[in-house]
């Protein structure tokens, strides 16, 4: 058996894995348009030394990914508990920290707000919501969009009133607009707009809340690297720097991998991984649909000279968040009041310098559309440096070098319309009106995977996604594991 993948992100990389793992006689091609694996998931190099995450930072669902690795059969990886998990700072100086013993945070927002009660109440709610999801929602695929019609699904949706927004949803346990804001923001984590996601994506906050965030020893990038180690040792062939052009398609079926050098292979299977938006355009006969893209963000990058007094996470907000997510998502503008996420990996791990210097990543939620010369034209790198000043100072003299990645960078990588975590997460975009494993019912043996594709982005749920792809492969190919031969288990209500 023969299988081919287009695009070497994590959801490839767990999705190998496992196959390898089940079936060792497999035989895995990956076509990787970069020279490097993990998508996403890779480093920025400094020059003068050190290195730090692109992309993803912040570690959710530990629980879920050691049990992924360990199935995956992947050894190595170290994760480490931040605590505090990150604190907010709002222009007007109040700051809100999280914490991550619950009973602990519960007695610090009712020493702060008087509102540990309404905390409380969010947390048990959240709690059975959760299961809830993962197990009706996240943890299964789906043959058809009807399928969100039936009862045993619409129902629990009513319950968990998931057509609220994040934000307002959180109206039911918060008074504060502090602790509203605290516990919907992080639905941009996956490029969402807590005035408009709906409310089932504000699990992220409690479950970050439950379980704590965590970091991967050597960089969330260092991830990748393992898994890559591990599919060379299987046998895995990885053909780096090779874009493809398109996929073949006879009688209704997958053929072959066409690279846009007129290299030709064919495969019993093929998988693509990448924005499903742009994977479409690969495949014959297909018109590529309209879909929403996710926020943009501006990145900035440096290296500092010695240690920075900073935390692991940081939030520097405005006063009110949505004006920011306004003129983000509906106007396309730069906001008058940026927030900034300030990441300080070398404050646990100092393996990224080597050294006593210190590696910082910043990330502010941008309109798409922007490259450098239309940041330099409005000073706006200039505003956020002097925001990170004024909370930090001293900061800007201990710059040794900085990098920037804009929106538009983000697109000419491949990321949909520059938008910098696949497709947005709107109710049109989601569950089992999301792109699924099989892409397409009238062409066989053609699949997906990856933060386009159902369930969502973020590590472990793209590896989810991989399990679920996995599992329908072989449920389709007639292959024997616990999983492929019980379709009612993945597929079906």
């Amino acid at each position: 058996m023969k299988i081919g993948f287009v695009g070497a992100g994590v959801g490839t990389l767990h999705a190998a894995l496992l196959l390898t793992a089940r079936h060792p006689g497999v035989e895995i091609t990956i076509f990787e348009k970069e020279a490097h694996v993990g998508g996403r998931l890779r480093s920025v190099d400094f020059e003068s030394g050190g290195r730090i995450d692109e992309g993803p930072t912040i570690v959710l669902m530990p629980g879920k990914l050691k049990e992924q690795l360990a199935e995956a059969g992947v050894t190595g990886v170290e994760l480490e508990r931040v605590d505090p998990l990150y604190d907010l700072h709002f222009d007007d100086g109040t700051v809100v920290t999280k914490v991550a013993d619950v009973v602990d945070q519960a007695i610090a927002i009712e020493r702060q707000f008087g509102e540990g009660r309404g905390f409380y109440e969010f947390m048990h709610q959240k709690e059975k919501d959760y299961e809830t999801s993962v197990s009706k929602f996240l943890e299964r695929g789906y043959r058809r969009k009807t399928e969100l019609l039936h009862p045993d699904m619409m129902r629990p949706l009513l319950q968990m009133h998931a057509l609220e927004t994040a934000h307002d949803h959180l109206k039911r346990y918060f008074k504060s607009k502090y602790l509203r804001m605290a516990y919907s923001f992080p639905t941009f984590y996956i490029g969402g707009n807590p005035y408009t996601t709906p409310s089932i994506y504000g699990l992220i906050p409690y479950r970050e809340q439950a379980e704590g965030v965590w970091y991967v020893k050597g960089g969330y990038f260092s991830l990748a690297e393992r898994m890559y180690d591990t599919l060379v040792e299987r046998g895995v062939r990885f053909v780096f720097e090779a874009p493809v052009e398109r996929i073949f398609i006879d009688q209704g079926q997958a053929k072959e991998i066409v690279l846009q050098d007129g290299t030709q292979e064919a495969f019993d299977q093929i998988v693509l991984n990448g924005e499903f938006p742009l994977m479409e355009r690969l495949v014959e006969g297909k018109q590529p649909k309209t879909y929403t893209p996710s926020g943009g963000t501006l990145l900035l990058y440096f290296k500092m000279k010695g240690k920075v007094d900073l935390p692991v996470h940081r939030f520097l907000m405005p006063n009110d968040l949505e004006p920011l997510m306004t003129n983000i998502f509906k106007k396309g503008r730069l906001p008058e009041h940026p927030a900034v996420y300030l990441f300080h990996p070398s404050r646990i791990d100092r393996s990224l310098t080597g050294t006593d210097d210190s590696v910082v990543y910043s990330l502010i939620p941008s309109p798409r559309g922007y490259g450098v010369e239309d940041y330099e034209e409005v000073d706006f790198i200039e505003t956020v440096l002097e925001k990170i000043e004024h909370h930090h100072p001293g900061f800007r003299e201990k710059i040794q070098e900085m990098k920037i990645r804009t929106p538009n960078d983000a697109q000419a990588f491949g990321l949909y319309q520059g938008g910098s975590f696949g497709i947005a997460p709107t109710i049109r975009q989601s569950a089992a009106l999301k792109t699924q494993a099989k892409p397409y019912p009238d062409i066989d043996r053609l699949y997906a995977v990856g933060a386009s594709v159902h369930p969502c982005g973020g590590v472990p749920v793209v590896m989810m996604g991989a399990t679920i792809l996995v599992n329908r492969m072989e449920q389709e190919m007639g292959w024997k594991h616990e999983f492929s031969d019980d379709p009612e288990r993945v597929y079906q209500m």
